[in-house]
Parts: structure tokens; C-alpha cells; sequence
């Protein structure tokens, strides 16, 4: 049915049981998992490390800390995958998380999208935005949502 799964990883809490789901599903289809992270372009004009600091170093410190994390991150998904016994290949991506991971899905020919749900609701995802609603709403393929918590007011 599937040739590939990919699965969003963000280092999350939800974003680990998601790739649980995706590697449970690869194992019992025999098919391999792509596992991508997103690391946001965006700007941060405002933020610096001190005051004396010019922004672009601030900035490049961020992205360089958040690559680093992506790394890490990516690198869990790898022995989660090589402990489950199924073939896993890491992708870093950069830009608007929804949209890349669109993009990837679409290269790769994956027959399925596995993402987490922070469980932010309609007000959050109004405020906020959501990856795992931009992909349901733009994907090509089958979408798992793994669902989190809901957010008690």
C-alpha cells in the first residue's frame, strides 16, 4: 500500500510518539521511514544574546543552535529506527515546517505523512498556525495525525 512513510520529528513529546506510530506501521508493512526536521528561517531582528552584540551574530548563534538541535534531534530518530529494525533516513529541512515537509513528501513519493497535534484547538491553530493542519490540508497522500493533550483553559 505504502512505499515510504516520512514522519515529522520535532523533539516533542508528541513528536516522539508519532514516530513510534510511524515506525510501528513501517515494521508491519515492511516499508522504510524518512524522518524530517524543520529547522524556521524566520527572522528575529529583535533578539540578541546581549546588548552589545550586533543582531546578524545574535541571529546566526540561533540558527547555528537550532541546527544543532536538528541534529540531535534527527540523530534519536536514526537509533529509534535501527532499534526497531526498520531502515530510517534522516532529513533536515529548512523554512516554513508545513510547507517542507509538503515538499519532501512529494519528492520522496511517500504514501504516508505522519505528524503530531500539539492539540492546540481552532483558537490556537487561528493564533498560532499548525504544521499538522497545513499538511492535512495541502497533502497528497494519506496523513496520520498523532493527537496530543488537549490544552485544558
Amino acid at each position: 500500500m505504502f512505499r515510504s512513510i516520512l514522519v515529522a520529528v520535532d523533539g516533542s513529546a508528541i513528536g516522539h510518539r508519532a514516530l513510534e506510530e510511524a515506525l510501528a506501521v513501517a515494521r508491519a508493512m515492511g516499508v522504510p521511514v524518512h524522518a524530517v526536521h524543520v529547522v524556521q528561517t524566520a527572522t528575529y531582528p529583535s533578539l540578541t544574546l546581549n546588548e552589545l552584540e550586533p543582531p546578524a551574530i545574535a541571529q546566526q548563534a540561533l540558527f547555528d543552535a537550532l541546527d544543532r538541535e536538528a541534529d540531535e534531534i534527527l540523530a534519536a530518530a536514526e537509533e529509534k529506527g535501527a532499534a526497531a529494525g526498520v531502515p530510517l533516513t534522516a532529513h533536515k529541512r529548512q523554512g516554513h515546517p508545513g510547507a517542507e515537509i509538503i515538499a519532501l513528501a512529494r519528492e520522496l513519493g511517500a504514501g504516508l505523512t505522519v505528524v503530531g497535534s500539539h492539540g492546540k484547538g481552532r483558537l490556537g491553530r487561528f493564533f498560532l498556525g499548525s504544521t499538522s493542519s497545513y499538511v492535512v490540508d495541502h497533502a497528497a497522500s494519506t496523513v496520520m495525525v498523532v493527537r496530543g493533550e488537549p490544552d485544558v483553559a
